[in-house]
């Protein structure tokens, strides 16, 4: 997939046409998942919003499902990286598109992340997100230690790629983060990419009791659940389509937003989590208008849709 800038970016979308693209994008990976045997939940938001809307909870702006991790490969060997008119990115494909996960991308639409006077200098397409599910430790407390251990090797990783960085101002922690980013991008991402997953995937899926996404920074520990509780699949209703959803959803749901998840939020808490601005891109063939990077990006190394700083802003 090709870097995008604002000369792609045509006119605004409104929340409408986000959302009846990443329906699209759901329901051409849920076609393929049915045709080829492969297992995969709703998840995190686009659950809650099945079991409380039928469909996207109305002010939010991303798709998200789990998947075992054997699924999650079985998914880009089958693809070849292609599910219909998107294209399937696997983990650590690009500085650019960095992720821990797989992600199915939409270039009917790009997005961009809202600042001050108005956006930042990323512009990347909408993406489904596909979270592996993991094997996980029987105990809490071996939980909380085994997820400890994949945070420390993710933040190696953030060093290699330089987007760890310290901004305050204790000359010691400067000095520590420097050393430290020079140490690891003498390492590399590859190798330290691998310890992540190698730590992550150390129990197995298949043999675990209790099992849960470790690849993400919003939910954490609270992902954990009972294997054979979690795991059979049912079908809930999402803007008029059934989708897959795990059979131990009320147990996961409340683990992730409390005992309450079914009641609406305060209307001054109903908005946007990513906070991002959607656009057209120009069509094949149609000639953009050149419009000037701003400042702040021409002094970026390289902007980078980089996923563990979106998900950090979220938490």
């Amino acid at each position: 997939m090709r870097d995008y800038t604002y000369n792609d970016l045509k006119d605004l979308a409104s929340d409408a046409d986000h959302k009846a693209a990443m329906l699209e994008l759901l329901l051409e990976f849920d076609r393929f998942c049915e045709e080829h045997g492969l297992t995969y939940y709703l998840s995190g938001g686009t659950l809650l919003g099945a079991a409380r809307h039928q469909g996207f909870i109305p002010w939010d702006d991303d798709v998200d499902v789990n998947m075992p991790r054997q699924d999650c490969e079985k998914l880009m060997e089958l693809s070849g990286g292609r599910i219909g008119d998107f294209e399937l990115m696997p983990p650590n494909h690009s500085q650019r598109y960095f992720a821990y996960h797989w992600k199915l991308y939409s270039e009917r639409i790009l997005v961009a992340k809202r600042t001050k006077g108005g956006i930042g200098g990323k512009v990347y397409p909408i993406f489904l997100d596909i979270f592996p599910i993991e094997g996980l430790p029987d105990t809490p407390e071996g939980n909380r230690e085994h997820y400890a251990e994949i945070k420390r090797r993710k933040d190696r990783v953030r060093h290699a790629r330089n987007v760890r960085k310290y901004r305050g101002r204790n000359p010691y922690r400067i000095l520590r983060n420097r050393l430290a980013t020079r140490i690891y991008r003498s390492v590399g991402v590859g190798p330290l990419f691998d310890k992540v997953i190698e730590h992550a995937t150390s129990l197995s899926y298949e043999d675990s009791t209790h099992v849960g996404v470790m690849m993400t920074n919003v939910h954490t520990t609270e992902e954990r659940v009972v294997k054979a509780e979690y795991a059979p699949v049912i079908k809930l209703d999402f803007e008029g389509h059934p989708l897959s959803a795990p059979a131990g959803y009320d147990v996961y749901l409340r683990q992730l937003y409390g005992s309450r998840y079914m009641e609406w939020l305060p209307v001054h808490k109903r908005v946007p989590r990513h906070d991002f601005v959607t656009f057209f891109p120009h069509e094949p063939g149609e000639q953009p208008r050149v419009i000037a990077e701003p400042m702040e990006a021409a002094v970026d190394d390289a902007p980078v849709a980089d996923d563990d700083e979106m998900q950090d802003e979220m938490a």
